[in-house]
């Protein structure tokens, strides 16, 4: 059967070549035999190119990237899929994911053999697969539960699992502490889950709970297959575990446990998870957390909906070297090492964006260490509530899943110690409106171009941001080069050569000011009735990629302040970015003191070990040719120019202004300003 399986795998390889290899969330079956015996099976992907896509650094990506059919994150195109996604069950298969084990009943440890305390179908209760022993408290039948309590520490257990029905679930206790590595759980699969619900009819509530999970992959909640779950007044935690020291970091979805590291996040610790097609969560007046990776995951999948109305998303482990050891002794990861970014909160993300996934956050908090959203297809918005107000919370269909009527005004407050949000593929949209507070230890927006047609276009409005000195900082996608996945014969493998990434990082030395050519990508944003701090720099086409244009609006109430910039980028070490943050974010306009900075603090090669250097760069003014910076200023929006700047185009338009002073250069297409102010009149015309 596994043997089986590792074919399907690698023609499924073969299909999707981008793999979702940088696509994040994508998971596990770690009982796969190259994951146990450290020796690829027959069968397996072959070795994949450099960078993890045809060409290498700077090639083209596959032409089904995330979020088309047949790509990662859509399952239509996966082995065992009909047109649609509709899809052929594997024996004991309950979700979307089809690329766990295929005979629940004959292997232990399958994916898909599930052992719960509770098992409930349109049926009623299955006495059969229910192993009510475990429930030590409560009630229940076949519509709910009540006051159930349940207490295993077993690994790969299931408290409550619901398919296809109606079901609510009430002041449940539900802790499941196990010391699970990663072995016999799955987090695409929902094994090991305490509340895990499948399929378009199941309808599942829970209120008034708690539910603590520890061990990898072992999570609180999981929702599949177009099932819809709310969560209300509930605590949920995830604490994570200790890796098998055989598990290798690596984006397919048969192995992985682990974030990929090349997101410069770390971790084995999901509070939730969401798949498949119209799959929706509703989280209401809750507090979720989870040690370190994420806190409310949406994975591979299409079109799912998460609604989370006053409750707040903590990421835990703010010190992972004081905590759990992230792998057991052996492992690729086992010196687990503290991350000097995540002061306040553990590594990883609030939520992930993916497959046209649609994310509101309204009256809540994210705390986290490294990034409060990532995005990979799909969009966000982070709002206010209105005190009194009742808002309707949506399913993809349009469809009222959840009512909530709002106690009070209370605005969305994001807490980062890295970046607020980093995009990397597909199209993406963000929303900040109505007083939302984003504060950031560094780059607020963090956009990652050239690989996987990835465009973010941002609205923001009204919202209160903080960061490090950068506001927008754009960048070629180190994802794609970083080199991608390792060779079939690189001494650091010993699991099947292109399923793992290349656990280093290395750059060529210096700041490179070659010419580069643009792809046509344009990256958009726009601000208005709100000040805005921090400098603008697009230093796309710096590392081998295709540059992208950068277009940025300032509207009606905005006042910017900062310099904004075409450059190019290095990685920087840890003391390298404190001393890009105490100078205020800003490039360097002299290569003479750029090239010094780099000999001392560039970061031209680092490990697994130090993942939170991915996406830490420094900036030097500079004009490749392909990462144009177009500025419009339009009603009354001012941009007081702080820092050398130098943008291709500026458009002033009603009574925007652009302050120049004494000692500072703006240069526009060649024309240079200082210690002036140009406005729509006095600017020449185009």
């Amino acid at each position: 059967m596994k043997r089986f399986l590792a074919i399907m795998l690698a023609a499924m390889f073969l299909l999707c070549s981008s793999l979702a290899a940088f696509a994040e969330d994508t998971n596990s079956n770690t009982n796969h035999p190259s994951q146990m015996g450290g020796e690829a099976p027959e069968g397996m992907p072959p070795e994949m190119p450099e960078g993890g896509f045809p060409g290498g650094p700077g090639g083209t990506p596959p032409e089904k990237t995330d979020g088309q059919p047949g790509g990662p994150g859509r399952p239509g195109g996966a082995p065992g899929h009909a047109p649609g996604g509709q899809q052929s069950h594997a024996e004991g298969q309950l979700g979307s994911w089809s690329m766990g084990g295929t005979n629940a009943d004959g292997m232990e440890g399958d994916d898909y053999a599930y052992d719960a305390a509770l098992y409930v179908t349109a049926d009623g209760i299955n006495e059969e697969q229910s192993a009510i022993d475990r429930i030590t408290s409560g009630s229940y039948d076949a519509q709910s539960a009540s006051g159930i309590v349940i207490s295993d520490s077993e690994s790969g257990h299931n408290g409550i699992l619901v398919y296809n029905t109606d079901y609510a679930i009430s002041d449940a206790e539900i802790t499941m502490l196990s010391d699970a590595d990663g072995s016999d759980t799955c987090d695409f699969s929902g094994k090991g889950t305490a509340i895990a619900a499948f399929g378009s009819d199941a309808n599942v509530t829970i209120t008034g709970s708690t539910v603590h999970t520890a061990g990898v992959a072992t999570m609180p909640i999981f929702t599949d297959d177009g099932a819809t779950v709310t969560i209300r007044s509930s605590v949920l935690q995830s604490d994570g575990g200790t890796l098998n020291s055989d598990y290798l970091n690596t984006p397919t979805q048969t192995l992985m446990v682990a974030p990929p590291w090349i997101l410069g996040i770390m971790g084995n610790s999901r509070c939730s998870n969401m798949m498949g097609r119209d799959t929706t969560t509703n989280v209401i007046d809750s507090e979720t957390s989870a040690g370190a990776w994420a806190v409310l995951s949406t994975d591979a999948g299409d079109d799912m909906y998460l609604n989370v109305y006053n409750s707040s998303l903590t990421l835990n482990n703010a010190d992972e070297s004081a905590a759990a050891a992230l792998q057991a002794d052996g492992g690729q990861i086992s010196e687990t090492l503290d991350n000097p970014y995540t002061v306040n909160y553990g590594s990883g993300y609030g939520t992930y964006v993916i497959g046209r996934a649609v994310e509101t956050f309204a009256g809540s908090d994210i705390n986290v260490g490294t990034y409060a959203t990532i995005f990979t297809g799909g969009s966000a918005t982070y709002t206010a509530l209105e005190a009194g107000q009742a808002y309707e919370l949506k399913n993809h269909a349009g469809e009222t899943t959840a009512i909530y009527e709002a106690p009070e005004y209370k605005v969305t407050t994001i807490h980062s110690d890295t970046f607020g949000f980093m995009a990397h593929q597909n199209s993406n949209t963000i929303t900040l409106e109505k007083g939302t507070v984003v504060e950031s230890g560094y780059a607020t927006f963090l956009v990652k171009t050239g690989h996987s047609n990835q465009t973010l276009t941002a609205a923001i409005d009204d919202s209160a941001i903080t960061n490090g000195g950068v506001l927008i900082q754009v960048m070629d996608n180190d994802d794609a080069t970083n080199g991608g996945m390792m060779s079939a014969d690189d001494p650091l493998n010993t699991n099947g050569g292109s399923q793992n990434f290349k656990p280093y990082h290395s750059e060529a030395v210096g700041f490179n000011t070659d010419q580069a050519s643009a792809d046509g990508t344009v990256q958009a944003f726009t601000f208005t009735n709100g000040e805005y701090t921090g400098n603008i720099y697009n230093a796309s086409g710096s590392d081998g990629l295709k540059g992208n244009a950068l277009k940025v609006t300032f509207g009606a109430g905005a006042q910017y302040s900062g310099a904004i910039a075409s450059t190019a980028a290095i990685h920087v070490t840890y003391d390298g970015s404190v001393l890009v943050k105490e100078n205020g974010g800003y490039a360097f306009d002299d290569a003479d003191a750029a090239a010094a900075f780099a000999g001392q603090y560039q970061n031209t090669s680092f490990t697994i070990n130090e993942y939170w250097s991915i996406g830490q760069v420094a900036n030097l003014v500079n004009d490749n040719g392909a990462n144009a910076v177009n500025i419009t200023l339009t009603d009354d929006a001012v941009w007081q120019v702080t820092g050398t700047s130098l943008i291709s185009s500026l458009t002033l338009q009603d009574q925007a202004q652009v302050i120049i002073p004494e000692g500072v250069v703006l240069t526009v297409d060649g024309t240079v300003y200082t210690d002036c102010v140009l406005t729509a009149d006095s600017l020449p015309a185009e």
